[in-house]
């Protein structure tokens, strides 16, 4: 009778063990995140409407861009020096803290002046509701985002996952309360939802981090640590934003909000694969840079081939069976008014194939450590984008804007490609000569 027991006990034990490893958390947490980012936008357009709803996107699309430069100046420095082996010692978690409030609030006036711009420029009178909840969303995004990073160097990555789960909780319960209750919903009142319930699941985890016992903050130190990873992260967001983002906000001027919603629709629906997609990235570049140290660059072409070739059929059946169907989709998914824009999911699905193409070269750039192509990629990249974006948004619509975000791309993909194509004719024609 004492054996069996045992074994429960050791199963107990390797499961306990499992569950605190730190890749099973941040695959947890990533899931939660993605999910709700993709669940919650759906539920919003099926309540708010068209019109609203691409109101509502232009605001995420704004504090999206702000997230991201917090990330380049705060959150993800940090992950660097903590993984260089610096000690994240409680004065150095409340420092970033702090910073990152500050980060936030300037943030959030950058967020609040771009919406108000963006009312200038369609002559439309300004939404202040709008322009607060945007502001406010801007700070409580950039704010969990800090806290989630701080948890997961902490080794409390299932607490992180369990703040983004009851986040996601919490706004579901409060989406069901407002339509059970019959309150109308917009983009503003949207927003506020969102911004609430993320600070009401970060702010007490924020303050037993800044609660933690520890010396005097040291700004300067920690600003000059981080600005020395920063300063290279922060022009990638700026050129990753006018590839696409861009293009998102002159389509919302000079078309309107229910252009951009159709647009959002669109790119919901194969944006499906683009999480499928992301998951790869937890073994990809482990796998590829193993490849490349054992077998050289023909080992490491050979492995992503092979997975090109094991992971291509699957992305493109996933894009055919969205993007033929496309009126369908958009009608079971987001309502009748959203049939007209199938087109977008159609051109968009291009898209999707192309990022797929490309982050397979990237994979081997990455493992040669010479990322400087995929760089020079996206600068082509949104330099033809810039150059055709406002004349494809006038002549064709909303769909010229799906073309400009394709075009895109397309030209990042090609590029890394030919770059990959030409360094690999090198590395023969010496091969060669050695021989």
């Amino acid at each position: 009778m004492i054996e069996p027991v045992r074994d429960n006990e050791l199963v107990v034990a390797r499961m306990k063990r499992f569950v605190r490893r730190p890749a099973l958390a941040s695959v947890l947490d990533q899931a939660a995140v993605s999910g709700f980012g993709f669940l919650s936008g759906i539920a919003v357009a099926r309540l708010v409407g068209i019109e609203e709803f691409g109101l509502f996107v232009l605001v995420l699309i704004i504090t999206a861009f702000a997230q991201g430069l917090h990330n380049a100046l705060v959150t993800a420095p940090m992950m660097t020096l903590v993984a260089r082996g610096r000690r994240a010692a409680s004065t150095y978690e409340a420092t970033v803290l702090a910073s990152a409030m500050l980060v936030s609030l300037v943030a959030a006036t950058g967020t609040a002046l771009a919406l108000v711009a963006i009312f200038a420029l369609r002559h439309h009178p300004v939404e202040f509701d709008i322009v607060v909840s945007g502001a406010a969303l801007t700070v409580a995004q950039n704010l969990q985002l800090t806290v989630r990073r701080i948890l997961f160097i902490r080794g409390r990555g299932l607490l992180a996952f369990a703040m983004d789960s009851v986040r996601a909780l919490v706004f579901s319960f409060a989406i069901v309360a407002v339509w059970w209750s019959g309150l109308v919903l917009n983009a503003a009142s949207a927003t506020a939802l969102l911004a609430a319930t993320a600070l009401i699941t970060v702010v007490p985890l924020a303050y037993g981090i800044w609660r933690t016992p520890r010396r005097g903050l040291r700004f300067r130190p920690v600003a000059h640590r981080h600005w020395g990873i920063g300063r290279w992260m922060f022009p990638l967001v700026f050129v990753t934003f006018g590839q696409e983002q861009l293009a998102w906000i002159i389509a919302g001027v000079v078309l309107g909000d229910e252009a951009i919603g159709g647009l959002r629709a669109a790119q919901y629906l194969v944006g499906f694969v683009i999480i499928l997609l992301t998951a790869t990235e937890n073994i990809l570049p482990t796998a590829a840079a193993r490849a490349f140290e054992t077998g050289g660059e023909q080992g490491l072409r050979t492995y992503l081939k092979r997975m090109a070739l094991k992971l291509g059929p699957m992305v493109g059946l996933l894009l055919v069976t969205i993007a033929l169907p496309a009126g369908t989709w958009l009608t079971l998914v987001f309502g009748p008014a959203f049939a007209a824009y199938a087109t977008n999911v159609r051109v968009l699905a291009v898209a999707v194939a192309c990022i797929f193409i490309r982050d397979m070269v990237t994979q081997y750039f990455r493992a040669i450590e010479d990322t400087g192509p995929v760089f020079q990629a996206f600068v082509i990249s949104l330099m033809v984008s810039l150059v055709i974006m406002y004349p494809m948004i006038v002549y064709a619509g909303i769909t010229g804007a799906a073309f400009v975000i394709t075009i895109g791309h397309t030209m990042s993909a090609a590029h890394l490609m030919l770059i990959m194509r030409q360094r690999s004719a090198n590395h023969s024609r010496s091969a060669m000569h050695a021989a």
